[in-house]
Parts: C-alpha cells; structure tokens; sequence
C-alpha cells in the first residue's frame, strides 16, 4: 500500500541510523520544524543496530573530539527531555600500552584531552589491575584513564532522538527507498521515492553504506566502503563487576566492555575484507555476516590472552556486520562541491555512535546558518578526487583504514594501498637517487633522499625517525648551498579570458592589478572574512593568469573560483596540473645555478622577487618563477613533461658543484614552519581571519575592486578577537613536535601546536600554534611559556615573527 507523502519539505534526510536521526532532531530543536525523514527499511536497520555502542570524549582530530564532547553532553540530557533512555553508562575507559612507542601515543592522547577540559589521567599497571581484575597484567606497561568515558545502546540513543524529532514536529517515515536524489539547475530539489515523490529545498545523504552509490547516481563522490567488522558476545559470567571500565589494549587489536552481565570484545582486523562489492540486496535489514573464525583467528588469541577468562567462558554471540570505512579515516560531512543543497554526512569509521549526535548537530547547523559552524574542513567533500570515489579504489583503500584503526598512529603514517597512481616526469630520476615516497591525492612525492646504499624505507617513531638525519642535512643544503624539490603536484589553474582581472580582484584579497611577469601572494576569503585559502598568481598575459595550490586543495580552489563566477563575466578555468613538471631550487647558491645552466640574468635587480621569466636550461624553454617556500632565495622552474627529464639532468649535473641536494617533503616542511610560513588546513581554514595569522599585508581594502569578505574582515580586525598564530621553539633540543601538542602560558593550557617539526637552523624543534588570551589581555608574547610532549612540560620561547630570518634578507636578496 503507497504511504501519503508530503509533496514538499524544507529538508529531506535519507537514513534512519544515527546520523539521520541526530540531522532531523538537531533541525527540529532548532526551530526548522518542516523536516521529512524517510527511511528504506526500519530505523537503525543498516549499521546502527549492531554498533558496540562505546562513546569515548577523545577522537583523532578538534572536530571529531568536538562532536564526541557534545555527545556525552546530550546522552546525560536526552532522556529528560524525550522519556526514552539512551542506555547510557558513564563507566569510563582505560587504554593501555604494551611497548614504549605505544605509551608516547596514549600520553600525547592525554596531553591532547587537555586542550578540551577533558579528564586523562596516568596509571600504572597495578592501578589498572585493580580496576580491571579479569586483565592480564603481563606485559603491560601502563596506561591512560578517561573517567568521562562510557557506552551507550545504539537503538535505544537513536529513538531517543527520533522521539525528540517528533515532539517538535518532524516528519520520520520508514519503509520508503529514496531511489533517485533530484536536481534541478545544479541544485537539490528533492527526491523520488517507491512511493512518489517529495520536492525539497534541501537534502541530506545519510544514508550510510548506500550513500556511495547514491552519490554516483549524480556525480557526487562519497568515499567509503561497507567493510566485515566483527565482535564477540560471551555467556553470562558469574560476578562480573558492572561498572567496569571500557578497556582498550591498542597492542592487542581489542576493546573490551561489560554488557548486561556478559562480556563484549570486538577486533581491529589485520585481514579486513570490503563487503557488498556485488552490490547489498534490497532485502538487506538487521542483517548480519557469516563469521569466519580465520579473520580473527590472531586477534582472537591475543583477546584471550589479555583476559584469560575467556578461554574457559562460552561465547553466546559470534557477530560479524558491515560498518563503513572511508578511503583516508576521515569523515564525509558537509555540501556536494557540485550540487548545492545536497548535504553528506557518511563514512564515520566506526565512531557512528560516540560522534553522531555532534556531527548530525554540526550538518543541521550549516543547512540553517548557510555555512559551516566550526572548522569542518578535514571533512570537506570536494577534498576527494573523482577516482577516489570509485569502486575499484574504494575496495582495496577503506579496508586499510580498519586494519589502521588499532595500529600506531603515527604522525607521518604512509598507506600502503593503491598507490602509484600519479608519478611527476621526475619520479623515476629521483627514485634512482634514493626518494622514499609518501603519498598524497594519489601522488608520489619523495618524503626524504636516503645515501647511496641505503634501502629507502620508513621506521616509524614519536621520537627521531630513521630519516631524521637525512632531512636534517636536506635543510642544511637549503639553508647553506642549493637544494632542489619536485613541485610538480602542486595544483595549477588557469584563469583566463577578457575579465580575469576584474574576476580576481572580486575573489582576491591583494590589489591583482599586477604586470605581465609579475607574482602575487593572495588570500581567498569568505563572507564572514575567514580564509578560505592561501594561492599565488603568476599574470601570463593581459588575459592569463595561473594559479598555484598546495596539492591537497586543487579540487578544492578549483571549485571556489567555479562557484564565484558571474554568469556575464568572461572567464575560463582551466586546470594544467599536469601540463608541467616543475622543480623548486632554494638556496643562497640557488642564483649560482641558475646563472650557469640558463641564459637569463638572475641579477636581484633583473630577476626580482614575485617575478616570472621564460628562457632555456639546457634545449628546453622553461618558466620560472621567484618565489620560495622555504625561506631561502629561490626559484620555481616549470617545464613540459617531454623536456622534464632533461631539465633536471642538467640541473643536478650543473649543482654538483655548489653541492645541490635533492630534498624532500619532510624538510620543507620544517624550512616553512621555522620561517612562519603557513599551510591551508593545519595553520589556518575558513574559521580564521587574516589579521590572526600575520596577513594583513595580503589584504588591500582600499582596491578600485571589493573583494569577497572585505567588510567582515575588517570589523574581526577592528574588534581584535584571536586566537593568533605565533612561532614556537623548545629550549631543549631533545623533542619532537608533531602536531596538536598543549601550549601553556603561566601553568595554564592557552593554545596548540598547528604544525610542528626538527629545524636545522633552530637547533630544535619548532612549531607554529594558534594561542588565546584571557580577556583584556592583548600581548600573546608575554609570559612564561611551555610545550606539553607525552606528558612532560618543557620550557619554550613564543614569538610574532618566525624565529629565522624574520626581515626575509635571504629570500629577497
């Protein structure tokens, strides 16, 4: 029998787990009552069901720890409000460690809880005994205790919230299959359902491990895969404590938590399998998996180990159910970057239950307020490449973020799934000459050069890693000689037509009136003036300029200028991306080189900084431009693919002389950061404005031209507000800096690292980190300062200005 649909509706969310639900509640509490949710089977049918149902307060990144904060907050509130009880137990968690590399990483967890108020406290191995009396001590190192920590019922958490949606208007319909999302003019416009269809100003994909391929259908890349997950349920034993804590033996690949008297433990895997890869069955409802014991066999006799007790206890529940992982462990959550109004939020990886109330909560905020409501931009859909949403790559990529989940999470982790995919003219000359590659958009780009003899392959650490003294020397050459990087995997875009100014000068913040041959750094801002990205121009032409991004926002830059044009302004974007290899040298002996292998005077006066020339190295004609990402007097020379090869032979041949190195990502990275240069997306995102960050200078609102955010630029200016990026160096030259480590002002936590690295020149490590003041205080540099790293504080010096070369002498002379 057809179900009477509304033939309208502000809102449309397809999927009844818990992210649907959190979106329909989380809109409806707010006021935005008009909301449908339609459901293909029954509410929490597909993955919510048979989720473990543990809520721990600490994720991997600010946004996730933000939405599992809230959580916690709403599982205390919820039942109060609506009469259904979440099945809520505040139990806490215990993580422990079996080796020292483990225990840096929970201690940096701990340190990390201290940036959100959040409890984590050290404890020693006869302290978890005593709180968890069935674990096998043997081996044990320590741990870290999260008393906010806890576990909730999947189901019942979700009805909470349905019956919330209800109350306050919403609409919740199940056993209706949303069949095709509607667009109409590039917008969402509705959907069409096996019971009709429902037009609607906004709509949102919730659907789980459907959302994949109900994206395909118009365009839009969710990257995730339905993946075997498993988890076993033990009889009822005898005296089991009920307020045992969650435990967690990272080590072991296991988690533990006591349920209604039995014993519940689930896996990491280290054979995962894709599921569905056929398709999923219409009939698919409260659906389980076969369990095949070999899947888990190894972590299965780690489990029994930790807890002995289940070598004599009975198992009344071997469970095996398919859970969505995406392709890089991230969430999808936010606008399709081609289909306005048409709303993701899938692919959580497990954490469905502990982050689903705050990222439902964080999607119905955008929807209402037009724009993201903190920085969500890890998250951003548009940062997925078109074949990294397909099938063939989906399928053998997600299962590695699920073998990843229990295993070490280390600062610079490579994958080790499709990969090859992208390789620059370059690739082959430099793996020749010892590049270990690291991976990014399906790019190979070398991480770090190893020595003649050596087998490029990573050691992972906290502490020094195996290539710490390579990229240490790589500086030196950059800071002393000449060093030479591939480039070619930084975006490039065209911009080009009879209104490319007028078009820049609209969407640019710097004055982009510049000369044929000139550069110009610039900032991209949003209507709320925060920054949405960071680029340079090179002006070609009258009619052409080019466009360079960091490799990770390509995509993503593209589509901001894409979503800007006005239909009368004349205006083509065109990516080249690949059209050029292109080779970064830097340097004081930099001018030296390119003085002997080109035709062109590299004098300061005739080859200025932010200034292109074409002109031969060796046969081939190149463009090159004065820029430098290190700090250093340098040049970025770009070549086509055919002469590539040629250009750097002649390069590296004629750099021998002035004792070129061959560099890679890792001692750039600490070049940029020990001169205060900043990186889109861990230093700053749409959240921050640019008076925050030092780059003011980027910004002219006095242009013939307004750009984009210039008013609310100027009144966050004016009202001052931080929190501001700052430089930060350790006294000691022992730690490493990765990312995220507690800064402290007088004993009190005040800010983060945003990037963190090993500077030669420094002699330490140095970072950049984004600080906030106590109200009425004004000077961020005042004070005594100090780096939490796993669990230790250590003394450290803060600054406005970068701690190297902070009047830029050597890059402009």
């Amino acid at each position: 029998m057809k179900k009477q649909l509304p033939s309208h509706t502000q809102v449309v969310v397809i999927g009844g787990g818990i992210h649907g639900c959190s979106v329909a509640y989380h809109l409806a509490k707010e006021g935005w009552t008009d909301v449908v949710l339609l459901e293909r089977k029954q509410l929490t049918s597909g993955t919510t069901w048979h989720a473990a149902g543990l809520v721990g307060q600490l994720q991997g990144s600010h946004a996730t720890t933000a939405f599992a904060k809230y959580g916690i907050e709403l599982l205390e509130e919820i039942e109060a409000e609506t009469g259904q009880n979440p099945g809520y137990r505040r139990s806490g968690s215990i993580s422990i460690a079996t080796n020292d590399e483990r225990m840096a990483e929970l201690k940096r967890k701990a340190d990390f809880a201290s940036l959100f108020g959040i409890e984590a406290n050290y404890l020693s191995t006869p302290e978890i005994k005593n709180r968890w009396p069935l674990m096998n001590p043997e081996g044990v190192l320590g741990g870290i205790y999260m008393p906010s920590d806890g576990s909730a019922n999947p189901t019942d958490l979700t009805m909470a919230l349905v019956k919330g949606a209800r109350q306050r208007g919403a609409t919740i319909m199940e056993h209706i299959k949303v069949e095709e999302i509607l667009i109409t003019e590039g917008r969402a416009s509705g959907v069409r359902t096996d019971h009709g269809a429902i037009t609607a100003d906004f709509v949102v994909n919730c659907a789980g491990m459907w959302a994949r391929d109900l994206g395909q259908q118009n365009g839009v890349g969710v990257p995730l895969h339905a993946c075997e997950h498993y988890y076993l349920v033990t009889e009822a034993i005898k005296g089991l404590p009920s307020d045992l804590p969650v435990l967690r033996s990272y080590c072991d690949g296991t988690y533990f938590k006591e349920d209604a008297g039995k014993l519940l433990f689930g896996f990491a895997h280290n054979h995962a399998k894709p599921w569905g890869v056929e398709g999923i069955s219409e009939a698919f409802c409260f659906d389980s998996l076969p369990f095949v014991e070999d899947d888990v066999m190894d972590v299965l006799e780690l489990a029994m180990n930790r807890v002995p007790l289940l070598q004599e206890t009975g198992i009344r529940t071997f469970f095996n159910g398919p859970e969505s992982y995406s392709y890089d462990g991230r969430f999808t959550l936010g606008e399709a970057p081609d289909v306005k109004n048409y709303f993701v939020l899938a692919g959580v990886n497990s954490t469905g239950i502990q982050s689903g109330s705050g990222a439902g909560r964080a999607i119905a905020q955008w929807i209402m307020k037009g724009h993201p409501p903190m920085d969500l931009s890890e998250m951003d859909p548009s940062r997925c490449e078109e074949f990294q949403a397909r099938d063939a790559y989906l399928q053998n990529r997600c299962p590695e973020t699920l073998v990843l989940t229990y295993a070490m999470h280390w600062p610079n982790r490579q994958r080790e799934t499709v990969r090859n995919l992208r390789k620059s003219p370059f690739y082959h000359a430099m793996k020749a000459r010892g590049a270990f590659f690291t991976e990014t958009q399906g790019w190979e780009r070398p991480g770090w050069f190893t020595p003649e003899g050596i087998d490029p392959k990573i050691e992972y650490s906290f502490g020094r890693q195996n290539w710490f003294d390579y990229a240490q020397a790589e500086q030196k050459a950059a800071r002393e000689d000449v060093a030479m990087i591939d480039y070619t995997m930084l975006g490039k875009l065209m911009v080009e037509g009879p209104d490319a100014e007028a078009f820049l000068q609209r969407i640019c913040t710097n004055n982009m009136a510049i000369k044929p041959g000139r550069v110009i750094y610039t900032l991209m801002l949003n209507d709320r003036g925060g920054i949405e990205s960071d680029v340079t121009f090179a002006r070609h032409a009258d009619n052409s300029f080019m466009m360079m991004s960091s490799i990770s926002h390509t995509r993503r830059d593209y589509l901001h200028l894409r979503d800007h044009l006005l239909p009368e302004e004349d205006v083509k974007l065109r990516d080249v991306t690949s059209g050029f290899g292109v080779l970064g040298i830097m340097g004081p002996k930099s001018r030296d080189l390119l003085a002997v292998v080109s035709n062109v005077d590299v004098s300061n006066n005739a080859f200025p900084f932010n200034s292109f020339q074409e002109f031969y190295i060796g046969h081939a004609r190149v463009k090159a431009q004065r820029l430098s990402y290190s700090g250093e007097l340098g040049w970025e020379i770009f070549v086509t693919p055919d002469f590539s090869e040629h250009v750097f032979d002649v390069l590296y041949e004629a750099g021998q002389e002035f004792g070129l190195r061959l560099i890679g990502g890792e001692a750039l990275n600490a070049l940029r950061i020990e001169k205060g240069f900043v990186h889109w997306g861990h230093d700053m995102a749409y959240t921050e404005a640019p008076h925050q960050l030092g780059l003011g200078f980027a910004c002219k609102p006095n242009k013939s031209i307004s750009f984009i955010g210039r008013d609310a630029y100027l009144a966050r200016k004016e009202e001052g507000k931080g929190p501001f990026l700052c430089s930060v160096k350790l006294c000691d030259s022992s730690p490493i800096l990765h990312q995220n480590e507690p800064v402290l002002r007088n004993g009190e936590v005040v800010g983060y690292v945003t990037a963190g690295a090993y500077g030669y020149a420094t002699g330490s490590a140095v970072g950049l980190c984004l600080l906030s003041l106590p109200e009425g205080e004004t000077n961020v540099e005042t004070g005594e300062f100090t780096v939490m790293v796993e669990g230790v504080k250590f003394d450290a010096n803060v600054s406005l200005t970068p701690f190297y070369d902070p009047k830029s002498k050597n890059m402009l002379g």
